[in-house]
């Protein structure tokens, strides 16, 4: 397990107006395709032979690359190595050199190795495949469950913005986001262009701060948590 994670200078419901959800993309559990098993099932079966065996990537704490493999080791009663990095960049990076074996990876940031046969798709961390993936199995299929994840993307002003102000811009957001150029772009790199409004944002940030602090606790990432919150920002 990784330490606790550390605290931020920041409140993520107290210092930020929220202005529009952007979109969402998918999480996978992505390998490097040289030198890991390639599924799910024989991915475990390696890791309970060989405790430690491998390395995952982080991209920073409290990031969805480090909560779905702590999630993964929990589910799966597994143990790996962690390398945490200043981003999913050179997260992915590491991953695609052999650096790092495995990591939990938005679609939109490993769409392109994927393509590319630098990196191997071993399950889909949600409910359902992807049409863009379809023979890549969900974890649940894989037999490992409670391991789902989104990585989501928004829009914030700082705290004290005026209202008029942030309706202005969520309009402007919106109006792009149902672009079908825009939309297109999304969808070629795995991603999904959400518009939506600010309480539906503040709405999603509360119910995943909540959502991410019971994980935290339960999984003894972090003592229990309280006021100021962990990091959850995307590191994308």
């Amino acid at each position: 397990m990784n330490p606790a994670l550390q605290k931020v200078g920041y409140d993520p419901l107290r210092s930020f107006a929220p202005i529009g959800l952007i979109g969402s993309s998918p999480i996978l559990l992505v390998a490097n395709p040289s030198n890991v098993p390639a599924d799910v099932e024989a991915l475990v079966a390696r890791l309970k032979q060989e405790p430690h065996g491998l390395r995952y990537a982080s991209a920073g704490d409290g990031t969805p690359p480090h909560f779905g493999a702590e999630l993964f080791q929990l589910a799966t009663g597994t143990s790996m190595r962690s390398l945490t990095f200043d981003g999913a960049a050179p997260a992915i990076a590491s991953t695609i050199e052999g650096r790092t074996q495995v990591m939990f990876s938005s679609l939109l940031t490993a769409y392109r190795p994927l393509r590319a046969g630098r990196l191997h798709a071993l399950s889909v961390a949600g409910p359902k495949r992807l049409s863009c993936l379809p023979d890549v199995p969900t974890l649940a299929e894989a037999g490992v469950s409670g391991v789902q994840l989104t990585q989501w993307y928004a829009l914030f002003a700082p705290a004290g913005t005026h209202a008029a102000k942030v309706d202005e811009l969520n309009q402007v957001l919106n109006e792009v986001l149902r672009d079908p150029d825009i939309i297109a772009g999304f969808e070629n790199y795995g991603a999904t262009a959400e518009p939506s409004s600010p309480e539906a944002l503040m709405e999603k940030v509360e119910s995943e701060l909540a959502r991410w602090r019971r994980v935290v606790t339960e999984s003894r990432l972090a003592p229990a948590l309280a006021a100021p919150h962990p990091q959850l920002a995307d590191s994308c």
